[in-house]
């Protein structure tokens, strides 16, 4: 594979800062998220940490890398996606939760062995121009992994499980998914890290779910999940009905898992000892106040994923009443398959339009921060990423004006103005991307590849 993202034939020799060498980003606007806006502000970076934040007056003697009208701030944390899925943009129209899943299946069948890679490289590129540095990927074939390392960015790659055995059974498929999830931890770095997911309550029954969580390999990985997402799981969870249930018999699967106890979804999977700390479930649309509780108390956060909810037809999260309860609420791109491309600002956008619309207003500083530093609190990296603020790890992005300049003297609406470009991304103090685009990847080669897997396809 070229890797270059300059077209060289020849893989492009490491761009980490020797522990010496510091770089100056001076910025029309720094958004440090945990303290006030710096005008004409400066982030210094020595040795792939940031050692200062200041106003361009008190910055120190290093030579400055000048990037004019731009924002500055923490790398996006897109805490919800799905790299293995971007090949299907298009396929599949919106529709009901159930009909889609019924047509997402025939497609994803029809994928080839290479298909996933190429998908996963193509959906990295996608996220790494659109700014964001820490991906939360979950998928059945854990090719994340590799297309992360490549690129450079930061991530968790949860190998997806599915099953409803029981006993022995169940604790040995754990061991299985144990034993995959070791192979791909081999192939890691530094920055990029492997976790479990019990796909949904639906297709994940109590006694896996539970054997998946207390397998002594497992139960020190990070966890995530869907949860709560249409009204279909319901009723295939607690009463094996509804067009969720018909699928799965349809498909020669037998039933969807069943989990038993009162309540909705989240209450089920709870009394079942499904929820643990630091779990991050995806969607959570069809949840009420105690679930809200329910899972501020076990910590489980939530990656809000507004774009796959409307298309999907699931329904709109209760982001106000889980924010009040003291959940941590992020924001997720889920994948094309089901929502958009892996733009977590264009997501931004769509939860301000959903959530305006039901008079729950969302300022920008809050989708902001929902992007940044509560991302990275979500999956556990808020002692390394989510903040500019001396001795953390440098995953910078800058986003400069398009065409016809900025619509708002707010530097958190430049943010999220949607002719804003991502023009400097970095991780760990490596320039990712730059003004001419990706450094570290080929760009034609990732698109190329992907257009001709995706026309397989349709």
């Amino acid at each position: 594979m070229k890797t270059s993202g300059r077209n060289s034939s020849r893989r492009p020799k490491s761009t980490t800062a020797s522990p010496n060498a510091t770089v100056a980003l001076r910025a029309a606007w720094v958004l440090p998220i945990d303290g006030i806006p710096i005008s004409n502000g400066v982030v210094t970076v020595h040795g792939g940490q940031i050692s200062a934040v200041t106003a361009v007056s008190q910055a120190g003697g290093h030579p400055l890398l000048d990037l004019g009208e731009a924002v500055l701030l923490p790398g996006l944390v897109d805490t919800h996606c799905h790299l293995e899925w971007s090949l299907m943009e298009g396929l599949i129209p919106k529709q009901s939760f159930a009909r889609w899943l019924g047509a997402f299946l025939p497609i994803r069948d029809r994928m080839r062995p290479e298909d996933p890679l190429i998908a996963a490289r193509w959906a990295a590129l996608q996220a790494l121009t659109a700014g964001t540095t820490t991906l939360a990927d979950s998928g059945p074939a854990g090719v994340g992994v590799r297309s992360l390392v490549e690129s450079g960015q930061r991530g968790i790659v949860h190998l997806e499980a599915f099953g409803n055995q029981r006993g022995d059974a169940a604790r040995a498929n754990a061991d299985q998914v144990a034993g995959r999830i070791d192979d791909l931890a081999a192939r890691t770095n530094g920055r990029v890290h492997v976790g479990v997911s019990p796909h949904a309550p639906y297709s994940v029954g109590p006694e896996v779910w539970r054997a998946l969580l207390t397998h002594p390999e497992l139960a020190k990985r990070r966890v995530a999940t869907h949860l709560a997402e249409s009204h279909a799981e319901f009723r295939a969870i607690s009463a094996g009905q509804g067009a969720l249930a018909a699928l799965f018999r349809r498909m020669g699967w037998g039933d969807a898992a069943r989990w038993d106890g009162e309540g909705g979804v989240v209450a089920r999977v709870e009394a079942n000892a499904g929820l643990t700390g630091g779990m991050v479930a995806a969607h959570c649309v069809h949840v009420n106040q105690a679930d809200a509780e329910r899972l501020a108390e076990r910590r489980v956060s939530v990656a809000h994923c507004p774009t796959s909810n409307r298309q999907l037809h699931c329904g709109r999260a209760p982001v106000a009443v889980l924010r009040r309860a003291g959940v941590t609420v992020t924001l997720g791109t889920d994948s094309p398959a089901s929502a958009g491309p892996y733009d977590l600002r264009a997501e931004a956008r769509t939860c301000r339009r959903v959530h305006a619309s039901a008079r729950e207003p969302l300022a920008a500083k809050t989708l902001v921060e929902m992007m940044t530093v509560d991302g990275a609190s979500a999956l556990g990296l808020a002692d390394m990423v989510g903040v500019l603020r001396p001795g953390m790890r440098a995953d910078i992005v800058a986003f400069s004006p398009g065409p016809e300049g900025w619509r708002s003297t707010d530097p958190y609406e430049r943010v999220l103005d949607p002719g804003a470009r991502a023009t400097l991304v970095m991780v760990d103090g490596n320039t990712l991307l730059d003004a001419n685009g990706p450094v570290l990847v080929s760009t034609d080669h990732i698109r190329r590849a992907a257009r001709e897997a995706a026309a397989r396809l349709c």
